[in-house]
């Protein structure tokens, strides 16, 4: 929820102070336990049941980058790191171990992030049954608190790694970034700080250096518990006040001061450019300061403003895609850029070429609101998707994350962002928007742009061939676009049923039973299509739709593969028929429904979901993809403008260079692998796109279409009567299996790139055909990658400081025909890639002829049946589950079955399984390196 606005009879209220500049005259929601201790730490439980018997532990520290003094740049989040190194009470990883016991994994739920302002921790799904699990938790925000061990080696092994991060995250966007932030912080502090750091400082800092930062900032008073779960808020707090408490305030402490970025009565102007850049965008911001008192007013104010960017964006796009224009897209946002500072932004997408151009046409649409503002029927439907959206949130109040909840109330301690009941919020939002009037949008929406405190950025691929406008340029479009009297904004809306056949019901010819799962239940329509409804009570108001039908482009000769690429796409952006997309979107204001279609190499069909109230209008739209669907040649041409602009500096693209060699590597060089490239885009044409989607998606007999959640037997005369009359000739498709894995043996390719941050990228995939599928041998699979992971994260990243993370991904998959594959693949220090490499290759040897250690299994087997209990309680599990099985005819494994497996699964088995799968498997090796070794520093 990112509106946060509450009932109109709180306002008597006083002003409630958590954040040192921030205000809120609403009261916290009632069943939030809040206090602050003798110390100053602030504590916010909440008893929430998603999931159930689950807790979230956060740690949220008001202090970040931006207080680093210059010979600390990078220390904040060096910090970071260092809380996962060792405390008082948990000496090394032991903390990591310890929660790993009980199926809480680093990475996925144990993590943290550095900001300018703030640092943030998290221990995320933690279960809730063991009280002394829960007290650890809270024994490891006390030791984030002030109590991290920050030895000498811990510090000088995590070198590497944040240096390994810079080189991961240093791509043309953030160098472009680097470019631009000292002029859209008007050389604030902000605009020297970046949070990951200067890297001769991170190699190089003394220990005192960081030690320092720690002891003057980790302070009691700028930091805050939060813990929201399925846990008893009164138990909590006792021991929150008992273990957190204990916690010292120093004598004297600094003070936590706010950085203000400068006002600039002039618009600033800043190029940035780089080589391997692969877009073009232009951006004028108005730099605006947030309101120190969050009142109601404040709130109404945000709902009108968030109304208004809908409406201009809803305009740009019927702009974009109706004409013929410059643009790619264009959009207004409205964004927090520091704690003190919002950004509001008209950012504009050009084509290749024509900057300029696009521009103009963008601030010639905003300037048109500006002056003639919008229409009644414009906000009468925006306001109907915010009343929509939040009436499905209220609907399904249950299945708010304890995540959701948690990042409120952090909000909340740093910036006094109200949080109320979801009731309560729905009531106010109610209420705003039957006052909003369209003069009162008008108003809000002028309110956004400012004289003052403007600051237009362009950034793009540097290269001989493009000249890029002046700021001179920009400046003088807009002049003159202001000084014309631009006529009013018009629309004409298609006021009409989206199916306008009459249907009749047909007869049900026959129905089947789903093995093993008792509620689903499948019939079988007069037209051959296969229905298949399983009701559910896991969420309030939820339908899952999923369809399918073998063949794919498996089917399709090599010639018609490029086409195929964008039949889907195609259809999609085109609307569905007597409606063009723009006036779809229009047609299902305040409807809670989407469905897609798609194309895949083995199958096509669609995915969507819908609420209750909305079914048959999912039903329409899933008719109107078989019956009439449109092919526009608009729709067709801002596809191919899309790919050519995205083509157009893929040589420097090395990310794209090294993708496509993998995939003919692992294709075996197939003439089936299409790559895309400026030279055979004319490849994909419109007449055969449309053709393929007409051929593939066309015949209701072999098609399966599956419902999950809130849908009955109750439903199936709605859905026979628009699936029912789909043409369907009975005959039944297989999908071809062409074979397009990798060759027999091993085979190695070697890149040579320049690069602006010189860093090695490796991928290695093994993959076995003789593998044997089951259900165990896929749990083992599974198993196999996450002893990996383990292993590549002490060793490469931890012990080598030669990488920031190892992705280890292993499948077993049955169809087209059962294979066993595994990918690692990570980037790293050039100077350490041939010794990571052959890390890579070793624990592979040593996991076929060693015993994996019985803890390792355990944590696995803990953490595998931890997320088995959550995700049964999900309709997107039932919805796989039994698309899954409906594909692959295997017997459905019930949970418990699935548990016992999982249980059964000894050291033994691993390593029997491992060694027959990984020695005879095939190998692709892709190393791309750097042209120079040479690192540099910032």
């Amino acid at each position: 929820m990112k509106i946060k606005l509450f009932l109109a009879y709180f306002i008597m209220l006083g002003l409630t102070q958590v954040s040192a500049q921030f205000k809120t005259t609403i009261p916290l929601r009632k069943d939030v336990v809040h206090g602050t201790l003798n110390n100053g730490m602030h504590y916010f439980i909440l008893h929430n049941e998603w999931p159930k018997e689950r807790a979230d532990f956060y740690f949220v520290q008001n202090v970040g980058a931006i207080l680093e003094d210059d010979n600390q740049n990078g220390l904040a989040h060096f910090l970071e790191h260092m809380a996962f190194n060792g405390t008082e009470h948990f000496k090394g990883k032991a903390m990591i171990n310890m929660l790993a016991k009980h199926g809480v994994t680093f990475g996925r739920d144990i993590n943290a992030y550095t900001a300018h302002d703030e640092t943030v921790y998290n221990l995320s799904n933690v279960p809730v049954k063991n009280p002394v699990l829960l007290d650890s938790c809270l024994y490891v925000l006390h030791d984030w608190s002030g109590f991290l061990s920050l030895k000498d080696a811990e510090i000088d092994a995590e070198r590497g790694v944040i240096h390994e991060e810079w080189r991961t995250r240093r791509n043309a966007d953030l160098r472009i970034g680097s470019q631009l932030e000292p002029f859209i912080y008007n050389g604030s502090k902000y605009g020297e700080r970046d949070v990951l750091g200067n890297m001769d400082l991170i190699d190089n800092f003394k220990y005192k250096q960081l030690r320092d930062y720690y002891k003057k900032w980790y302070l009691p008073n700028h930091q805050a518990v939060i813990i929201v779960g399925d846990i008893d808020p009164a138990k909590i707090e006792q021991q929150v006040m008992k273990i957190m408490g204990s916690i010292p305030m120093p004598s004297n402490p600094a003070e936590r001061t706010y950085e203000a970025i400068p006002d600039n009565d002039k618009l600033l102007y800043k190029l940035a450019l780089d080589k391997e850049a692969q877009k073009t965008s232009i951006s004028l911001n108005f730099k605006k300061n947030k309101p120190l008192v969050e009142d109601f007013a404040a709130f109404e104010n945000s709902i009108a403003e968030q109304l208004t960017l809908q409406m201009m964006n809803n305009r740009f796009r019927e702009y974009t895609v109706n004409n013929e224009t410059a643009l790619l897209g264009a959009g207004l946002s409205y964004s927090g850029l520091t704690r003190l500072t919002s950004f509001f932004t008209l950012t504009v997408n050009p084509k290749n070429g024509r900057l300029l151009e696009a521009f103009q046409q963008a601030y010639t649409e905003y300037e048109r609101a500006i002056q003639n503002g919008f229409t009644k029927e414009e906000l009468d439907r925006v306001k109907e998707n915010m009343r929509t959206g939040y009436e499905n949130q209220l609907k399904n109040k249950d299945k708010i994350s304890n995540e959701n909840w948690a990042s409120q109330l952090q909000n909340y301690f740093l910036e006094a962002s109200p949080v109320m009941s979801l009731e309560d919020e729905v009531e106010f939002v109610k209420t705003t928007l039957a006052k909003i009037d369209v003069n009162g949008i008008n108003k809000v929406f002028r309110a956004f742009q400012t004289e003052k405190n403007q600051v237009l950025t362009v950034s793009g691929p540097e290269k001989e061939n493009i000249t890029y406008p002046t700021e001179t340029d920009y400046t003088t479009v807009i002049k003159k676009i202001k000084e014309q009297k631009l006529e009013p904004y018009t629309e004409t809306v298609t006021n009409a049923d989206l199916v306008t056949d009459k249907l009749t019901i047909k007869p049900i010819a026959k129905k089947f039973e789903i093995k093993g799962i008792e509620e689903a239940k499948g019939y079988v329509l007069d037209n051959g299509a296969k229905i298949i409804i399983y009701p559910t009570t896991l969420a309030q108001d939820q339908i899952l739709f999923s369809a399918f039908s073998p063949g794919g482009i498996s089917l399709l000769p090599q010639q018609d593969l490029p086409s195929s690429q964008i039949a889907a796409v195609l259809a999609k952006n085109s609307g569905l028929g007597d409606f063009k997309v723009t006036d779809l979107q229009k047609q299902l204001s305040g409807k809670t429904v989407k469905v897609s279609p798609f194309i895949g190499e083995h199958y096509e069909g669609f995915s969507g979901s819908a609420v209750k109230k909305d079914l048959e209008t999912l039903l329409e739209l899933t008719y109107l993809y078989f019956k009439n669907p449109r092919f526009e040649n608009q729709a067709y041409k801002r596809i191919i403008d899309y790919y050519s602009n995205a083509l157009e500096n893929v040589n420097e693209n090395n990310n794209k260079i090294f993708g496509d060699t993998i995939a003919l590597l692992d294709t075996n060089h197939s003439k089936r692998t299409f790559l895309l490239s400026k030279e055979n885009l004319g490849e994909l044409k419109f007449d055969e796109a449309s053709k393929i989607y007409k051929q593939r998606i066309s015949n209701a007999a072999d098609f399966t279409f599956v419902f999950v959640g809130n849908i009955g037997e109750s439903d199936l005369e709605a859905i026979n009567k628009y699936l029912g009359n789909v043409a369907g000739n009975k005959t039944q498709e297989k999908f071809i299996d062409h074979k397009t894995g990798m060759a027999k043996g091993f085979f190695k390719e070697k890149l040579i790139r320049e690069m602006s941050v010189p860093k090695t990228s490796i991928y290695v995939h093994l993959e076995n055909k003789t593998a044997v599928f089951s259900e165990k041998n896929q749990i083992m699979a599974y198993m196999l990658s996450q002893l990996l992971n383990k292993r590549y994260l002490e060793k490469i990243r931890e012990d080598e400081g030669g990488s920031y993370g190892v992705q280890t991904q292993i499948s077993l998959a049955k169809n087209p025909t059962p294979v066993f594959s595994l990918t690692v693949s990570f980037d790293c220090n050039p100077e350490k890639d041939g010794k990571l490499l052959q890390i890579v290759y070793d624990e592979l040897n040593s996991i076929v002829k060693n015993d994996v250690p019985e803890k390792d299994l355990s944590d696995i087997k803990e953490d595998l049946i931890k997320s088995n209990q959550q995700n049964i309680k999900s309709n997107s599990y039932w919805m796989n589950t039994i698309v899954d099985y409906l594909k692959t005819g295997d017997k459905f494994v019930s949970s418990d079955a699935y548990e016992n497996l999982i249980k059964s699964i000894s050291v033994k088995d691993i390593k029997k399984y491992a060694g027959e799968v990984l020695p005879k498997a095939d190998k692709v090796e892709v190393v791309m390196h750097p042209k120079t070794h040479e690192s540099p520093s910032k």
